[in-house]
């Protein structure tokens, strides 16, 4: 990564961090773009370069979308050939990249604080992982080879993203859950899952 975009990054993060504590301390809607920016010595201008909306700035606008090389991986029946490993993989691999759970971890404990306490962003925060699940669902149906209007696919990326959610939800974002304590926890709701949906041995 070359400066420009390492100084890119490190504004990204410093309103990101302005956004989240200036809410914290004034609630949202006392909150401006403005006041966001200049916490951060930098112009209102400079904030649209990042963030469409103070709403984003506090909730991030990280991609909520399987990149493209895991996405062809599972559309053709990979890594493993199994549809439920391979689905964990895809979500573990490509939702939970993120160096944030490791390098932003302060960040996302505070955002958790702030979902609870403003409905109107966790709304907005669900209707982003909508987007990913309808994204999801169509990796599925082509892993699948599904008809037009097979429900399944569909259902299993609702499904997926149900657990990810509720992983989310358990976590504390304290020192010792990095990246892979996350994938971790989430191979581990997958595994429930496909327990309850195995076929009986009897």
């Amino acid at each position: 990564m070359g400066l420009r975009e390492r100084k890119k990054q490190a504004t990204r993060r410093a309103l990101q961090e302005a956004a989240v504590g200036l809410t914290l301390k004034h609630d949202l809607e006392n909150v401006t773009v403005e006041e966001i920016a200049a916490a951060v010595d930098v112009s209102p201008r400079t904030f649209f370069n990042y963030f469409s909306t103070k709403e984003e700035a506090v909730l991030g606008n990280a991609p909520l979308s399987p990149d493209e090389e895991s996405r062809e991986v599972f559309t053709a029946g990979g890594p493993t050939g199994d549809f439920v490993n391979d689905l964990t993989h895809l979500i573990t691999a490509s939702f939970v990249s993120w160096e944030d759970v490791t390098a932003h971890r302060t960040l996302m404990r505070l955002r958790k604080q702030i979902l609870e306490r403003e409905p109107q962003l966790a709304t907005r925060a669900f209707a982003q992982l909508h987007g990913a699940e309808e994204g999801l669902g169509r990796t599925i149906a082509q892993r699948l080879g599904s008809a037009p209007g097979d429900a399944r696919p569909q259902l299993i990326a609702a499904t997926a993203m149900s657990v990810m959610r509720h992983t989310m939800k358990r976590l504390d974002f304290h020192e010792g859950e990095d990246a892979e304590h996350v994938r971790a926890r989430l191979r581990e709701g997958f595994h429930h899952l496909s327990e309850v949906y195995a076929p009986s041995s009897d």
